[in-house]
């Protein structure tokens, strides 16, 4: 049977991921809330960011777009991680600390860590498979 419109609507939605941050094949107890590169948060801001990049492209600011684009993958990741939590609970003693954006922004600015975090959000937000809803009578099928 062929779906309708609205199936392929209802199809097409996806929904926040939450996954456990693998590093060098090992778990690390620490998971991340990812949005899909087509959640509303995110639409929001490629728009802005586009306009600011037209906008200094028809100034001509070619070093302007530069630092921009420099800064993008960054200011993108901050809006594709949505929260996280610790398998241990949160317990900032212990280095596991509540989500925050400043936490957040923290780590994606670390030496070591933040080059890391950056490709693991990239790979994982990358699959659109794992974010589309699944409807209770084809779970598990897919």
């Amino acid at each position: 049977m062929s779906m309708n419109l609205n199936d392929i609507k209802a199809a097409s939605k996806t929904q926040p991921r939450e996954v456990e941050y693998i590093f060098a094949g090992k778990k690390t107890g620490w998971f991340l809330t990812l949005l899909h590169d087509s959640s509303e948060e995110v639409q929001a801001f490629m728009s802005r960011y586009n306009a600011k990049v037209r906008d200094l492209s028809l100034k001509r600011k070619t070093n302007a777009i530069a630092g921009l684009a420099a800064q993008h993958a960054d200011k993108l990741h901050m809006v594709q991680v949505a929260g996280w939590r610790w398998k241990d609970g949160d317990d900032d003693d212990a280095g596991r600390p509540a989500f925050s954006r400043s936490e957040l922004k923290a780590a994606l600015a670390h030496e070591d860590l933040g080059w890391h975090l950056g490709q693991f959000i990239d790979e994982e937000v990358g699959s659109l498979d794992d974010f589309l809803t699944r409807s209770e009578n084809n779970s598990g099928t897919v």
